[in-house]
């Protein structure tokens, strides 16, 4: 898979900060630092719009996600409110992320701190294919629709509840342990 090129223009808040970057080859997320000229507190439960000193554009096929970063949000309480929130190949705009502090205690959000992190995924645009009833002979309240990617469309099989059969996540593990 060829690796998508990421359009980034620096916002003047942006100035004298690196461009955003991953902590190693083994991680999935660009972190954003806060690109804010003072400290901000947040109190408990206090939410705020953060800067992080630039605008992006996604290609086409791609989509960028907005997340928390694990660390932050597990030891302080501070999270991405709206994760993940979406960045369309259409967005040109500065990007902001709105923070929130779950925690009982202040936190102290200063410039250069990495807030969140961007991770950006290929995606595919899906096409509708109406049909006549809801339901069909012999599905059950619990049927799913299977989607074939393959052929753009819907399957012609429906698979109900009833016909599958549940399997616990030890019969699973213990499954790809014998194929191994």
């Amino acid at each position: 898979m060829p690796i998508p090129r990421l359009y980034i223009s620096r916002t003047p808040d942006g100035e004298g900060l690196p461009l955003p970057s991953y902590t190693s080859a083994h991680h999935v997320g660009l972190n954003l630092q806060a690109a804010i000229s003072a400290p901000i507190r947040l109190n408990a439960m206090e939410r705020v719009y953060v800067p992080v000193g630039f605008a992006v554009g996604i290609p086409q096929g791609y989509c960028g996600q907005v997340v928390s970063l694990p660390s932050l949000a597990r030891q302080e309480g501070l999270i991405v409110l709206d994760a993940p929130q979406i960045l369309n190949p259409a967005d040109r705009r500065p990007l902001f992320v709105l923070l929130q502090n779950t925690s009982q205690k202040a936190f102290v959000l200063r410039r250069g701190i990495v807030c969140a992190q961007l991770i950006v995924l290929p995606v595919v645009q899906v096409c509708w294919k109406e049909l006549e009833s809801p339901r069909f002979e012999g599905q059950t309240e619990n049927s799913s629709i299977v989607l074939d990617t393959q052929n753009e469309g819907i399957k012609e099989s429906l698979m109900t509840s009833s016909r599958r059969k549940p399997r616990s996540l030890r019969h699973r593990f213990q499954k790809d342990e014998e194929d191994e």
